[in-house]
């Protein structure tokens, strides 16, 4: 928001044209120069600072104005409300911080300043790292899941309240306690609540309640302290008291600090509350709201009880006044006829069943029969039978039929057989060594042949032909023809192949 009217009153100057101021030439007006400054600041210093000082003159009305100082320097610093709500810390005099903002120039003043958007006072820095490595830690094991949680009680009869009992907390609880529920009781267990023996105070305290609790009738315990810094509350950030608050039997409630506030021990607890207030109203049921919900219950429950009775005394009037009760032997009378009825239908019933269940045994018996193993026997040799003349017939068709093929395949083998040909007029001649001369130039001079005949055979010597003389048969002396006849072929002779 300064920034911007910075920005107005420098664009202001603009209108002012430049002078010559004693022949030196042409100067800037102070909003130019204020202009550059502001230029400058943002383009050079646009980063965000962490300062360490200490904290000198400050006030506080909406906001924080104070200086940042060490033993050579002052910087102006300004803390914005809407920053401050967001810190634990609120600034004082002396303290050694950090504080995080950027640089701005106000030029209506000349004045250049840190603006803080938070600050934390020298060692808070180390706790906080420790807290974020804390809580990491314990949300991997799960002790900050809303489903490990405990239910609190609805109406409990004693309420442990661990706190410092000279603090604002412990009266604000007393008080909303008296206001809202009497009839529950308060005990007071005063600890530490800051400092380094705190912790061990506030973990032993939640051991020894959840022993004793069923001896002192205790069904919750209540976790309280007001605000304060970061190094305040770090008895609350402890792993000793977030262990005792995890394995506590008892449900804890919480509240802590202020609102912005958040130890582990709240996030550990099975309810974080804001205030002490708070938390007892969460523990605690509201006294009118329980007579206003007795009223309504007891006006209900007369509403109920009026009209069962005038229920009960109608069905009563109207039984005395039946002329049942005026002549008990009409009662009689009348299970008489319902017990003759009953004796009816129980007899046809017994009697349909009867006959039904008979029925059904000659079915089962008549199947029964059917499967008995010589009728089983009769309908499978009968059908072996019909299956074996079915069997015949078609064999004696298939050999018929394979007898007329194999039949044809004979006559028809033996008409274009060799003993065929030959009885034709045709010959065969074969050399000495067995192979088919089929041709002149295939017979050599001095060659022996035999030549097949239908009815025999003749071998003879080739004397003359177009072929070559076997060398083989030069030193040989030539055979006498000799002709060997047979009295007639035989077609099977296995010699014509």
């Amino acid at each position: 928001m300064k920034s911007k009217q910075t920005g107005e009153r420098a664009g202001a100057g603009d209108n002012l044209s430049p002078v010559s101021v004693l022949g030196q030439g042409k100067a800037l007006t102070v909003s130019q120069l204020a202009i550059k400054i502001d230029h400058a600041i943002k383009v050079g210093l646009a980063d965000r600072f962490e300062v360490l000082g200490e904290i000198s003159s400050i006030s506080h009305r909406t906001h924080y104005y104070f200086s940042l100082k060490d033993d050579k320097a002052v910087i102006s610093a300004v803390l914005f409300a809407s920053s401050a709500r967001r810190m634990s810390y609120a600034p004082k005099h002396g303290d050694a911080v950090v504080a995080k903002g950027r640089i701005e120039y106000y030029a209506p003043s000349g004045r250049i300043s840190l603006i803080v958007t938070s600050m934390t006072p020298v060692g808070a820095g180390d706790l906080e790292a420790q807290y974020k490595k804390r809580c990491d830690e314990l949300r991997k094991r799960g002790w900050f899941d809303p489903s490990t949680k405990q239910t609190l009680p609805t109406f409990p009869r004693r309420i442990a309240v661990v706190t410092s009992k000279g603090g604002a907390a412990v009266a604000d609880v007393i008080d909303t306690m008296g206001k809202r529920c009497p009839s529950i009781e308060l005990m007071i267990v005063d600890v530490r609540v800051q400092g380094e023996s705190a912790k061990g105070q506030i973990a032993n305290a939640i051991v020894k309640l959840n022993i004793h609790a069923h001896r002192r009738d205790i069904d919750a315990i209540l976790l309280t302290r007001g605000g304060g810094s970061l190094e305040d509350l770090w008895a609350f950030n402890e792993m000793e008291v977030a262990q005792a608050i995890h394995d506590s039997a008892l449900p804890i409630v919480a509240a802590i600090g202020h609102e912005t506030d958040t130890t582990i021990a709240e996030l550990v607890a099975d309810e974080r509350c804001a205030t002490p207030t708070q938390a007892v109203i969460r523990l605690a049921p509201d006294r009118q709201a329980l007579h206003e919900q007795l009223s309504s219950l007891r006006s209900r429950l007369d509403r109920t009880v009026q009209s069962e009775l005038r229920y009960e005394k109608q069905r009563l009037d109207a039984i005395t006044s039946s002329r049942s009760m005026s002549d008990p032997r009409q009662v009689i009378t009348i299970h008489r006829d319902r017990l003759d009825a009953f004796t009816d239908r129980l007899t046809s019933a017994t009697t349909s069943v009867v006959a039904s269940n008979r029925s059904k045994l000659d079915r089962i018996a008549l199947r029964l029969a059917r499967h008995q193993p010589t009728a089983v026997h009769a309908r499978r040799e009968e059908r072996l039978v019909q299956l074996d003349d079915r069997l015949g017939r078609v064999m004696k068709r298939m050999i018929a039929a394979k007898g007329d093929e194999l039949d044809a395949l004979a006559r028809e083998l033996h008409a274009i057989g060799p003993a065929q040909v030959l009885a034709r007029g045709f010959t065969m001649t074969m050399a000495s060594d067995g192979s088919l001369v089929r041709s002149a130039s295939d017979a050599l001079p001095g060659q022996m042949i035999t030549t097949t005949f239908a009815d025999g055979k003749v071998r003879s010597s080739v004397e003359s032909g177009q072929g070559q003389p076997d060398p083989r048969l030069k030193n040989t002396s030539m055979p006498k023809r000799k002709t060997k006849f047979r009295s007639k072929p035989n077609p099977d002779q296995q010699e014509l192949f």
